[in-house]
């Protein structure tokens, strides 16, 4: 039972916290829905389909101040 309990302590995922206000670099094979600015309404519009980020990009926290 003791080797059972300690076998699986090795599956245990990660957590990984984002702070306000960090960088992150995009990993591989991101995809989801963002938000675009719409150019005519000046707001912010989610996206209906998903599309990939490319490996690499870099993204942030934006708070618009209102």
């Amino acid at each position: 039972m003791l080797t059972f309990a300690l076998g699986l302590t090795g599956c245990a995922r990660e957590a990984v916290i984002v702070h306000d206000g960090d960088v992150m670099r995009i990993g591989p094979a991101v995809t989801g829905r963002v938000y675009l600015l719409n150019s005519t309404t000046g707001k912010w519009e989610l996206s209906k389909n998903k599309v990939t980020i490319p490996e690499g990009w870099y993204c942030t926290d934006f708070q618009e101040k209102k």
